[in-house]
């Protein structure tokens, strides 16, 4: 299985997640869509800002596959 390159896109500001910040998460082995904590700990390392999983719930994002 193969692995998928996601660009993820926050829709709605949600705490300090502002509409428009984005990242791309890498996934192997799965087709599966980034989850929140993967979310939080990319916009973290990307923003040096520490991001709450909470506040990177799917329904704030959009997803586009990149692969």
């Amino acid at each position: 299985m193969s692995g998928h390159l996601w660009k993820v896109t926050a829709t709605r500001n949600n705490g300090k997640v502002l509409k428009g910040m984005s990242v791309e998460i890498y996934k192997k082995g799965t087709t599966g869509k980034p989850e929140q904590k993967e979310i939080a700990e990319a916009l973290s390392k990307k923003y040096n800002e520490d991001f709450h999983y909470s506040q990177c719930g799917q329904s704030n994002f959009d997803f586009d596959d990149m692969s």
